[in-house]
């Protein structure tokens, strides 16, 4: 992935290009909480059953069953999901990847797909998760092909704008220097007189900013950032769950393992053992 503001926590390896997770929850599980961001990636998200909202710069647009979301590369946005079984196919793209206009498209878009359409979307989704996961020189050219014709669907069939606007969310960029200081080293992240400095704004003026922008404090917005990132290498490597910690920034395993089961209501350990279909030990 390009380097920058990965204000999503996203674990890649630089020699990576795509990375996909499919994500399926019962009826009885908690919908996924907010987590408001930007990236680098340009990232596709095609909705097979789910209710709720895509809420961006751009607006909100309505998601429902069958629904594909396209968010540009650095555009801030947030999902709202809500409640019953839920399940999604997420695609990043590195942006580099990308030739011609689609690499330009200026606004997050959605479009929901229905029928012969909808079985295509659900075909090209497949065929990204394995090429995807074979993500060398020799299919690279293929992967780019393939992410461009998924990414033209959307635009295509996108509906002409959002369903509204979200007022909350202008001015954003003026709070984006103090995520790429959480991003540059999340293990040591700034202070609110910090981030405030970067974005030369008094501290009390940048919380209450924050908190219309992001719907939460600077200080918890920092902490799931953390619990986020650490969920991703659970799963995306082989680290004990106490490298994981430290590497983090958190004091102890144990005061990371109570905040990890607090956010996502199990332990790391199960966590990266549900995830990847298997138990592995913290030694």
């Amino acid at each position: 992935m390009a380097a920058g503001s990965l204000c999503e926590p996203i674990d890649v390896s630089p020699e990576r290009w795509v990375r996909v997770e499919r994500i399926a929850h019962p009826a009885d599980q908690d919908a996924p909480g907010r987590f408001a961001h930007f990236h680098d990636a340009v990232e596709l998200v095609f909705f097979h059953s789910a209710r709720g909202e895509l809420i961006c710069e751009d607006g909100v647009f309505p998601i429902e069953d069958g629904t594909a979301a396209l968010i540009p590369s650095m555009r801030h946005h947030d999902f709202v999901i809500g409640p019953g079984p839920r399940h999604w196919v997420l695609v990043q793209i590195d942006p580099t990847l990308l030739a011609g206009p689609l690499t330009g498209v200026p606004q997050c878009l959605a479009a929901t797909f229905a029928g012969s359409a909808r079985d295509r979307m659900t075909v090209l989704f497949d065929w990204l998760e394995e090429l995807a996961a074979d993500d060398s020189p020799d299919r690279r050219r293929t992967l780019a092909q393939l992410a461009e014709l998924t990414l033209a669907e959307v635009v295509t069939h996108a509906a002409a704008g959002p369903q509204r606007a979200d007022a909350r969310l202008e001015g954003l960029d003026r709070l984006r220097p103090a995520l790429d200081l959480v991003a540059k080293d999340p293990a040591s992240p700034p202070t609110l007189e910090d981030a405030a400095a970067v974005c030369h704004l008094s501290p009390a003026y940048f919380s209450r900013r924050f908190k219309r922008v992001f719907d939460t404090n600077f200080s918890d917005y920092v902490r799931s950032y953390r619990l986020r990132l650490a969920a991703q290498r659970l799963v995306s490597g082989g680290a004990r769950v106490s490298e994981i910690a430290f590497s983090l920034g958190f004091a102890t395993p144990a005061h990371f393992a109570m905040l990890f089961q607090k956010r996502f209501g199990v332990s790391p350990r199960a966590y990266r053992a549900g995830r990847r279909g298997q138990d592995l030990d913290d030694k």
